[in-house]
């Protein structure tokens, strides 16, 4: 869960997976370190699977 992405959008390698559904304790842990970022409960048919914590971009 610790890899980090480049940003298509800034080309820094701050991007992290996000992930969705209810959180264990352990993902809860992994956002607090900026590791993984939430994506919420509910899933729709379109939902990036990445995020740039510098500038923000979701891919």
């Amino acid at each position: 869960m610790n890899k980090k992405y480049t940003c298509p959008e800034c080309h820094d390698k701050e991007g992290v997976d996000i992930l969705y559904g209810y959180p264990s304790e352990d993902t809860l842990q992994s956002w607090f370190k900026k590791d993984v970022e939430l994506g919420g409960c509910i899933i729709g048919d379109e939902k990036p699977t990445h995020k740039c914590f510098k500038c923000g971009h979701q891919w």
